[in-house]
Order: structure tokens, then C-alpha cells, then sequence
């Protein structure tokens, strides 16, 4: 008898998460081979993408999704994110030149 098991289903972008996840520490190496640790991090996050839409595109191809309230609220994360980024970025150049 043929048994049809049904696959699990994940919000949209379930995977993208854990693909950066994992994409992060990977690229710490590459930026110690480099010479520069900080752009390690730089660079394993395309590649977490990367792992992040396969594994997506594998193992979520009828993701579950989102309301428009998980919508609006990951809109939100995303332009603080982008504004604490830039103001950090900011800060950084600030405090290299007083250094220099």
C-alpha cells in the first residue's frame, strides 16, 4: 500500500533566515584567508542568500503566505535595520578620522 506523505509546510522566507545563518560564520574564514576579518562576515552573507534560496526553493516550494500584518511588521524590522545600518556605518567613518 502506498503511503503519500504530506511535505511540511514554512512561512515565505523560513529558510532564507537560517541560509544567512549559516552563511555568516562560513564566510568568517574566507575574510581570516584574506587578511580582513571584517569582510568575512560581508561575504557569507550572499552566500547565506544563496544557501538560503535553495534550501527554500527545495524544502518550501508552497510556503504558507504571509499576512499583511507579518508583511507590514517585516517592513518595519527591514527600514530600522537599514537606519541603525547607516547610522552605525556613519559613526564608523566618524570615529576613523578622529583617530587618524
Amino acid at each position: 500500500m502506498e503511503q503519500k506523505t504530506e511535505q511540511k509546510r514554512y512561512p515565505e522566507g523560513h529558510f532564507m533566515g537560517i541560509g544567512i545563518a549559516i552563511g555568516i560564520p562560513l564566510g568568517i574564514p574566507i575574510g581570516l584567508a584574506l587578511g580582513n576579518i571584517a569582510i568575512g562576515p560581508a561575504l557569507g552573507i550572499p552566500i547565506g542568500a544563496a544557501i538560503g534560496a535553495a534550501l527554500e526553493k527545495k524544502k518550501n516550494p508552497n510556503p504558507i503566505p504571509l499576512t499583511e500584518e507579518q508583511k507590514r511588521t517585516k517592513q518595519r524590522a527591514l527600514k530600522v535595520a537599514i537606519g541603525l545600518g547607516v547610522v552605525l556605518l556613519v559613526a564608523g567613518v566618524v570615529v576613523f578620522f578622529l583617530v587618524k
